[in-house]
């Protein structure tokens, strides 16, 4: 949404995506003194085609270097100006290494763009922000990302499309379209900023590029920095052996928040999900399905302890299928996706994650053997409740104080599985429905 202040300048009202929700935050709608900022003189510039290295989680990358420029101050035509005379540089060599080192790792969409900053913070890591958000700015969208720009009175700030909700970030919406705001420190207050101002230095770039997708499309990350930490699951039934790659999840760390599905249908390490996948195969081949949803339910039940995000990572965590190997603790969302993972590439069942408002389980729809239980009907199939944190709970057994609520559904669409079991599910949000109340409370007896 955009308004318009006195002085004719675009205001975008922000917003921010909390979980599933979208809160407007509180606006600071005045007249605005305009204050421009100076940015401090920057080192040297290194000469255009030097070669210069720079970290990037933990991997020493080499890259062409570029003649670097001076923003001015944050004013719209500073800004335009100083963009502009990186378009009249030989800027080909940078952006080929940058595709190149990509393409060589394995990079989505996401890790493009932090590898695209890390690359600035170590060619501009003494000079300006503004130097480093302008540069930033000019690589993605040369490499044809749909990434804007805009300002605050004093800083510069990238607005990116991305394709999933990300929860927990402001975002604006400018041209049907939702931006998410990052700053030159990612990490920086959001909630202090109430006003930005559009500022496209190239108006015939704006709506041309790419979106930024958060998903994984089964190219294996290729971070190798750190040791392979070995796993060992057993629970009596179902036993399995895997290794997981320090580097990769330090990756996988802090990345931003996204819709449930968005996890289950995200392959980060296609060759660690055939792994896993192909030593539990057999274990179940001989079972029926509820004995084998049953089976799947146990292990997911008992090999993990259980903790909150907030008492063991101090903030909103949802695991990929990978860390929930690496972590020594998960939680029901995380459970969830796992579990609904599980079904789906070993048994080809269609698998709902519910969400109750401080809960979360999946539902599966059967049909081999019969079911009984808590449950729900969606459109016309019945699913029965399949909860991987109700410790000691069979499939069809929900906990007793989530069976009069009404929750969210998330349905995961049919796909063909491949061989490798390498098979993104696309994800659908489908209307709330109730789990019905006069549902008989009956254990699947096997």
């Amino acid at each position: 949404m955009v308004i318009f202040a006195a002085d004719n300048v675009q205001k975008l009202i922000i917003m921010k995506s909390i979980q599933s929700y979208r809160l407007l935050l509180p606006m600071i709608l005045i007249w605005v003194m305009w204050m421009p900022v100076m940015a401090t003189e920057p080192d040297l510039p290194r000469e255009q085609g030097d070669t210069f290295e720079f970290s990037f989680y933990g991997e020493t990358l080499n890259a062409a270097s570029i003649k670097t420029v001076r923003v001015k101050s944050v004013r719209d035509d500073d800004v335009k100006e100083a963009w502009h005379k990186y378009r009249k540089r030989d800027t080909a060599p940078v952006l080929s290494s940058l595709r190149g080192l990509s393409d060589e790792l394995g990079l989505n969409d996401w890790f493009v763009f932090e590898l695209v900053r890390s690359y600035a913070d170590e060619l501009l890591g003494n000079s300006s922000p503004l130097d480093r958000v302008l540069l930033e700015h000019y690589l993605l969208v040369n490499m044809g990302y749909d990434v804007r720009l805009a300002r605050t009175e004093r800083q510069l700030v990238l607005l990116l499309p991305i394709e999933q909700e990300v929860y927990e970030r402001c975002f604006v919406k400018v041209d049907n379209k939702d931006y998410y705001l990052f700053f030159d420190d990612l990490e920086s207050n959001e909630d202090e900023v109430s006003v930005l101002y559009p500022c496209d230095p190239s108006k015939n770039d704006v709506g041309k590029g790419q979106t930024i997708s958060l998903l994984f499309d089964g190219s294996p990350l290729k971070i190798r920095s750190g040791e392979d930490k070995a796993c060992e699951l057993d629970d009596g039934r179902i036993r399995v052996s895997c290794t997981v790659n320090e580097g990769v999840m330090k990756m996988l760390k802090n990345y931003p928040l996204m819709d449930l599905q968005s996890y289950v249908t995200s392959v980060v390490l296609p060759q660690f999900q055939d792994s896993i996948l192909g030593q539990m195969k057999p274990q179940i081949e001989d079972m029926s399905q509820c004995e084998a949803a049953n089976a799947l339910l146990h292990f997911v039940q008992n090999v993990f302890a259980y903790e909150n995000d907030q008492e063991y990572h101090g903030h909103e965590k949802i695991y990929f299928i990978e860390e929930n190997f690496y972590y020594d603790y998960n939680d029901c969302e995380d459970r969830s996706i796992l579990y609904a993972f599980l079904v789906r590439s070993l048994l080809g069942l269609d698998v709902q994650i519910v969400v109750y408002p401080d809960h979360e389980c999946t539902a599966v729809r059967f049909t081999d053997c019969l079911t009984y239980g808590n449950g729900y009907y969606f459109g016309g199939e019945f699913y029965l409740i399949c909860d991987p944190s109700y410790v000691g709970a069979r499939i069809g057994k929900c906990m007793p104080k989530y069976r009069s609520l009404e929750p969210k559904i998330y349905v995961v669409k049919k796909s063909t599985l491949s061989d490798g079991y390498q098979s993104p599910f696309e994800p659908k949000l489908d209307k709330m429905v109730t789990v019905p109340n006069n549902l008989a409370d009956h254990l699947i007896a096997l």
